[in-house]
């Protein structure tokens, strides 16, 4: 495991007034803990410093922060974290990471093609607090460009993106689109013989 992930599992950890705090979220979000643990670990309500390029940290003293939701992002096999994710309690879809690895929760489901077999897509929900709502069934994108791979990876054996809704649709179509338009290719230049 990374050991910069560690280190903040710990500190996350070591913060037992925190616990308070994610029950009332987790209820008020209709989140049974028990239900999603085995999926994203340690689900924490902790002071979170926003910081560029969708990450965030843990506050230093002094440091502005904002009550978020901390989980952790599992890679394919399920278990091996990858990642934190967190969003502000107050912008779901805010979506930020510790390390900036993690294309999606829910990566296992993305790799076991039995979850998108017999014309059934993968489930994909907005943001990874509507996949905790949905008892991390499926997966939620967190790193666009990450998890575009991800996808052409699912078409390449077969499988389907199943949006929300065709709001939601357009949403994972305009990441596929971004991430094909910057891709640059050139044709080579004529050389010119000068006489």
């Amino acid at each position: 495991m990374n050991l910069r992930i560690l280190n903040t599992l710990t500190e996350i950890y070591d913060l037992d007034r925190q616990r308070l705090a994610t029950v009332d979220y987790l209820d008020a979000a209709g989140i049974d803990i028990n239900a999603i643990a085995e999926f994203c670990g340690s689900a924490s309500v902790l002071p979170i410093t926003l910081l560029p390029s969708q990450r965030f940290d843990l506050p230093d003293h002094g440091a502005e922060a904002v009550d978020g939701m901390v989980i952790e992002a599992r890679g394919e096999d399920g278990e091996t974290i990858i990642d934190l994710v967190a969003w502000p309690v107050a912008s779901p879809a805010d979506v930020r990471t510790l390390l900036g690895q993690a294309p999606l929760v829910g990566m296992w489901a993305a790799f076991n093609a039995g979850t998108y077999t017999f014309d059934y897509p993968l489930i994909m929900h907005r943001t990874p607090l509507d996949w905790l709502k949905a008892d991390c069934e499926g997966a939620a994108v967190v790193i666009p460009k990450l998890a575009v791979r991800t996808f052409l990876d699912i078409c390449d054996i077969g499988g389907r993106i199943g949006a929300e809704d065709f709001d939601h649709a357009h949403e994972l179509r305009r990441h596929l689109d971004a991430m094909t338009k910057l891709v640059e290719i050139v044709a080579p230049n004529p050389i010119r013989r000068v006489a």
